[in-house]
């Protein structure tokens, strides 16, 4: 089901079409890379029918952000999770990274999951080794919680929330 695009200065939160979908599987060079991103049930190598099931791209909400010129610059999705709106699969391209497009895809899905569902929090998992999208997230106001019971990974994630306002963002 299509929905409106978000614009921020030019920029625009889209849903991913086939192309897009191509163009991502190339941003991952080996399975630690897909491991990092997508999570250890992630296969790799890939297919793009496998990617796409892993992704679960046609189950939940998923977003390409272009910049001004129409090039995709990030991916990412969210999904409902214990009511708020969990952030999943954030990547940047790999020549945009610590350029800000990771802060504007978070704005701009945070954005598209409060007009979408409401969803007044986010929350997302973040690798513990993964200091550059952790950093990013804790600049953007996400605030470390006590992980969910039950949740796995415990030992390898931290678990971030924060409120939707985006004033702070």
């Amino acid at each position: 089901m299509a929905h409106d695009v978000l614009y921020e200065q030019g920029w625009a939160l889209t849903e991913p079409d086939d192309a897009d979908i191509d163009e991502l599987m190339a941003w991952f060079a080996d399975a630690a890379d897909v491991d990092r991103w997508g999570g250890p049930r992630f296969r790799y190598p890939f297919t793009r029918a496998s990617f796409r099931e892993d992704c679960r791209i046609d189950e939940i909400p998923s977003f390409c952000l272009r910049d001004p010129g129409g090039a995709m610059a990030a991916f990412g999705q969210f999904y409902n999770r214990r009511d708020r709106a969990h952030l999943a699969r954030l990547v940047s391209h790999p020549n945009r990274r610590r350029q800000g497009v990771g802060k504007r895809l978070i704005r701009l899905i945070m954005r598209a999951a409060r007009q979408r569902c409401g969803h007044q929090q986010s929350s997302l998992f973040v690798y513990r080794d993964n200091e550059p999208a952790y950093r990013c997230y804790l600049a953007m106001g996400f605030v470390v919680q006590d992980y969910p019971d039950g949740a796995p990974m415990k030992d390898r994630c931290y678990f971030l929330t924060r409120d939707n306002d985006l004033a702070a963002s």
